[in-house]
């Protein structure tokens, strides 16, 4: 009787005390639990009402601000992959080949991007370009990089058809922007012949409230130094 007892008393506790506690989940439970979870924090995919929109929004991204560094326009650091065959309708930019963009902050209401390439002659071009923020229509384009080669054929060469031992090098358009959008346009010489850089001019753009770039200052030497 004793031994009925006690055995009575040993089930009535093991019952009592299991059944207070929560049994523990199954690792299929648990997996499951897992998946609900990421699936509520999943981000929603994001819509895009025109094509253009997706293509452009996709591109990379950087800050401002920048200053052009040598090779700049040939590698295009950070810059992402854009069809040559959509250049023109989506950035409004003609006659590029192995085209790259990148975009910039917004001005205002007027989206920023940076497109570079090889032009017709094979040399390598960047041009600054804005676009509608609604329509993502192109609005406006600003030239940044360019250059063009002195030699024999010239437009510059004397009467003899040949240019000048001392002119004979390379004339570019090179460039900075600050973070307020003050685009600084250098035209810089560099000669074939000895080490000579020449500053020949500089502009300052920037882009107003409609998206179309206009000129600050023109011709300044040097950006501190007043003008004669």
């Amino acid at each position: 009787m004793k031994k009925v007892v006690i055995l009575w008393l040993v089930a009535t506790l093991v019952a009592g005390c299991s059944g207070g506690r929560r049994p523990l989940p199954t690792q299929a439970e648990l997996m499951r639990q897992d998946s609900l979870e990421r699936l509520a924090h999943r981000p929603k995919p994001r819509t895009f009402s025109t094509p253009e929109e997706e293509l452009l929004s996709e591109l990379p991204y950087r800050t401002l601000p920048m200053t052009y560094e040598e090779g700049f326009e040939r590698t295009l650091p950070g810059f992402g992959e854009v069809p040559p065959t959509q250049v023109p309708w989506l950035l409004g930019v003609e006659g590029l080949t192995k085209t790259k963009a990148i975009r910039l902050p917004d001005r205002g209401r007027t989206h920023v991007f940076l497109v570079g390439g090889e032009d017709a002659d094979e040399q390598p071009a960047v041009y600054m370009v804005t676009l509608d923020s609604l329509k993502w229509t192109p609005i406006d384009q600003l030239t940044l990089y360019e250059q063009a080669t002195a030699d024999d054929d010239d437009e510059e060469a004397g009467a003899d058809g040949f240019v000048a031992e001392e002119d004979l090098g390379q004339t570019r358009v090179e460039f900075s922007v600050t973070s307020r959008y003050e685009i600084y346009i250098q035209v810089v010489f560099q000669s074939f012949v000895d080490e000579r850089r020449e500053l020949e001019g500089v502009s300052v753009f920037s882009i107003g409230s409609d998206g179309k770039f206009f000129e600050l200052e023109k011709n300044r030497l040097n950006y501190g130094a007043e003008e004669d």
